[in-house]
């Protein structure tokens, strides 16, 4: 064949080729991608500008497993003042019975090592644990062996012990915590015993190691969200009025001034067993959580609260449904939120486009885990429980340097 007949033989084929591929007739090739099913109705998503690369600087990455010496969930960790973490409580399983541990452990990150400390005075899981300025751990409430506890107890870092406080006026599970600005810690809600909830605050005075009533919520609730305001004021939100099925929308605000609490807005959704983190620019993030239906009623939507106008706004969604995650979630230094806990994805929210990023993977779908951000920019993952509730003895680096 001369070369002019092959250039027009090869012409033929490729305008062949060309029709073939342009030919209305032909179906499009099907989606690889599996169909996502929700049960959640869609957010609208406000159209905001892509995030500045000065601010946020990368993703970061995710160490290999490190190694607890006790499996925990519903456990606290403290940073404390010399920048090591304080991990205490949690709970063991034996069988479908979820026992509550006296054990505490401390991570050095210089060292990457976990080295056990004395045992709390009490065992409990689902407690509370507030670094107070003197630099002492206030440890408070949770379940015990026999049920919701009023006990409190005191770690020293120094001596590496816990020495038994003063009591609360009635025990509590499912409460928070809050430092205030004066250093004395706001104890809002928490249950006295299966629907019951404690509508009486207390205030514990570290210097004079006493709790004193403060003020009533307008709504009983236990597994909400406490976060301290730039203003001093805090915003307690979501949370179940009892174990009967009613969640809450309504959010409240804490005066310290004039101790009392007053109605703050509606969420844009029933909420219970979120995360709430304060924006460097002093809104408040919240995000999963889950409605009555528990771990059928999973949430990926996400709002925020904005106290100037004292206004809630959905923002985007979560890539993943996720609850049980009220103390696993961090503001980073550039302005960014990871946030872990309920689902092994972890996910990284920008402010300033509105958008979650997922950013790596733990071992499984950790509840009641903990997040710590550390003194140098790295933020440790502690513990939680699986889908089968047995608590694991993991825990994580995530480095964003």
């Amino acid at each position: 064949m001369t070369n002019r007949s092959l250039v027009v033989a090869l012409s033929l084929f490729l305008a062949l080729i060309t029709a073939c591929t342009n030919s209305p007739g032909l179906p499009p090739a099907p989606d690889p991608r599996p169909t996502e099913v929700s049960s959640i109705p869609p957010t609208t998503i406000p159209q905001v500008p892509a995030p500045s690369p000065e601010t946020v600087r990368h993703i970061g990455k995710l160490s290999l497993p490190l190694t607890l010496h006790r499996p925990r969930a519903a456990h606290t960790a403290t940073r404390l003042a010399d920048g090591r973490v304080l991990i205490t409580g949690g709970f063991r399983s034996a069988g479908t019975a979820e026992i509550p541990i006296r054990s505490a452990e401390i991570f050095d990150p210089q060292t990457m090592n976990f080295t056990p400390v004395s045992d709390m005075i009490e065992a409990r899981a689902g407690h509370t644990a507030t670094l107070l300025p003197d630099g002492r751990v206030l440890i408070a409430g949770g379940w015990g062996e026999d049920g919701r506890l009023s006990t409190v107890e005191l770690f020293d870092p120094p001596r590496n012990q816990f020495s038994a406080a003063a009591s609360m006026s009635a025990p509590r599970a499912g409460m928070t915590a809050t430092l205030l600005p004066n250093g004395r810690v706001l104890f809002a809600g928490g249950d006295l015993a299966r629907n019951q909830p404690q509508l009486i605050a207390e205030i514990y005075d570290p210097q004079t190691n006493r709790f004193v009533p403060s003020g009533e919520l307008n709504h009983g609730r236990f597994s909400h969200t406490a976060t301290l305001l730039p203003d001093g004021l805090v915003l307690i939100a979501g949370g179940r009025s009892d174990n009967e099925g009613t969640v809450l929308t309504e959010a409240e605000i804490y005066d310290p001034a004039s101790e009392k609490f007053v109605l703050a807005g509606r969420a844009s959704r029933v909420r219970h067993k979120h995360a709430a983190i304060l924006l460097q620019d002093g809104r408040v993030l919240i995000a999963g959580g889950s409605d009555a239906h528990d771990w059928e009623g999973q949430y990926r939507s996400a709002e925020i609260y904005d106290p100037q106008t004292g206004t809630f706004t959905p923002t985007a969604d979560l890539h993943n449904a996720r609850f049980k995650l009220r103390d696993a979630a961090v503001l980073l230094n550039d302005g960014t939120v990871l946030i872990g806990g309920g689902h092994r994805q972890l996910e990284l929210f920008n402010p300033q486009s509105a958008e979650f990023t997922e950013v790596g993977q733990v071992a499984d779908d950790y509840y009641f885990a903990t997040l710590t951000h550390l003194q140098d920019n790295r933020v440790l993952i502690v513990g939680g429980y699986n889908g089968d509730i047995q608590p694991n003895s993991s825990a994580w680096i995530y480095d964003y340097n």
